[in-house]
């Protein structure tokens, strides 16, 4: 295949063999210049009997070259602060570099990462293509909701979309009335926020749509089920478009496509934009690939990072695989099921049994008077575990209308995870803040 720019459409009209061999191709470099440069992955090769020389198909670089975890990097960044030995050759040329960090929820540390503003042209290469089968066009007015700050998805956003030729207006620091009222004086086509925050958005408002001329719903930073992408579209009377991204990626590399978020085949595809990211989706167990249709550990490695590289890192998400050629649009990227994205680590074990947040997600975004929720964990007098069910619902129910929306949804609880919830109704959540992530399950109850 001739070397075409990423937003090329010709390279989605080829087909997955030519892809592969072009990712194998841009593969094979960066593995002997990591090598030779990068002590941290070097290091970390070494460790594992790991030889990049032997690498010669695309199986055969996953199972020779070991995958990188969050805590290889907060472990490497503490060893050389602040961004650790992956970055010294780049410090050492003293190229500009465009700075982010993680924040830490996971409750391993903060993650410092870089990227060089050559690499960042990399990358906006990669939105033209992600951004034009997103449906959003040059020209077009964008609300940013994300708040500009170390934080990957503002800088990001704001940068890429600067460089597609869209007019973005940055309202990420203001509270919610006054984004409504910034989104009714501008009127943008186009609103990017996590799925939580364009929710509460529109349960502030209270007017359907809450913003007559937003026709496109750009949603990233966190994940969201069908119910969620379709309760979005009923209360903004606008397209919804799944983006998937990570701060170690330094990019999204996901996205639903021109697509409905329910297609005729089923659930949407979150497209890879392959020839630039190389997408394995392992057996957490095993680390062998998954086949279509199967769930296992999202691992990327980036082929457009080359002095700051990302290579094999596991990412700790869940999903469902789905092989190139899986969406009716026709293109021959991989990808993953939308709405099948979750954190390797958040399974909840309630009462003995294993229950995943989605699975109550898909529930209760399905009932009508739901706005939000949240689940509360904690234990009894007599350290048996409690599991309670707070909704918010979008309009005050009558006595009646209350005690026979308890026992709906405890029903359909008890009916989906085999557990008795205690369900409560509460009037609607305050502002979730700019960096609006959805903080819907607290676990109180104390270490067993």
């Amino acid at each position: 295949m001739k070397a075409l720019g990423l937003h090329d459409a010709r390279y989605e009209r080829s087909d997955p063999e030519s892809i592969r061999r072009l990712q194998l191709a841009k593969l094979k470099p960066l593995l002997r210049e990591t090598w030779r440069s990068n002590p941290f992955y070097r290091d970390l090769w070494e460790r594992a009997g790991a030889d990049p020389e032997r690498v010669d198909s695309l199986a055969a670089f996953a199972a020779e070259i070991p995958p990188v975890h969050k805590q290889d990097f907060v472990a490497d960044q503490e060893q050389a602060p602040p961004f650790g030995r992956r970055a010294a050759a780049v410090l050492q040329s003293h190229s500009p570099l465009i700075v982010y960090h993680t924040n830490g929820t996971s409750g391993q540390g903060v993650e410092v990462h870089v990227q060089t503003h050559a690499e960042a042209a990399a990358v906006n290469e990669g939105y033209r293509s992600l951004y034009r089968w997103t449906g959003l066009t040059s020209g077009d007015h964008v609300f940013v909701c994300y708040p500009v700050s170390l934080h990957a998805g503002g800088q990001m956003d704001v940068s890429t979309l600067h460089a597609y030729g869209c007019t973005v207006y940055p309202v990420g620091n203001h509270d919610a009335r006054q984004k409504l009222a910034l989104l009714e004086r501008f009127g943008p086509r186009v609103i990017v926020g996590t799925p939580s925050y364009l929710l509460h958005l529109a349960a502030v408002s209270g007017a359907r749509p809450p913003g007559p001329r937003t026709e496109l719903l750009l949603c990233s930073g966190e994940t969201g089920g069908l119910a969620l992408f379709r309760r979005l579209e009923e209360l903004w009377g606008a397209r919804a478009v799944s983006i998937y991204g990570a701060s170690q990626i330094r990019a999204d590399p996901m996205a639903t496509c021109e697509q409905p978020i329910v297609t005729s085949r089923g659930p949407a595809m979150l497209h890879n934009l392959d020839p630039f990211y190389l997408l394995e989706v392992v057996d957490p167990a095993t680390g062998a690939p998954v086949r279509d249709g199967e769930r296992g550990e999202i691992v990327f490695t980036s082929l457009i990072h080359r002095a700051v590289p990302l290579i094999r890192c596991a990412t700790g998400d869940h999903a469902v695989f789905r092989a190139a050629g899986s969406c009716n649009c026709g293109r021959p990227f991989s990808g993953v099921e939308v709405g099948s994205i979750g954190r390797l680590d958040e399974m909840k074990k309630i009462k003995g049994v294993s229950v995943w947040p989605q699975a109550v997600e898909e529930l209760l975004f399905g009932i009508a008077e739901i706005d939000e929720y949240q689940i509360l964990l904690g234990r009894d007098a007599y350290e048996a575990d409690t599991v309670t069910a707070r909704l918010f619902l979008n309009r005050p129910p009558d006595f009646e209308v209350a005690g026979e929306l308890r026992r709906r949804v405890a029903m359909l609880l008890r009916e989906r995870t085999g557990l008795r919830f205690e369900i409560e109704l509460a009037q609607r959540q305050p502002d979730v803040g700019v960096d609006s992530k959805a903080r819907r399950w607290i676990d109180e109850r104390a270490p067993a």
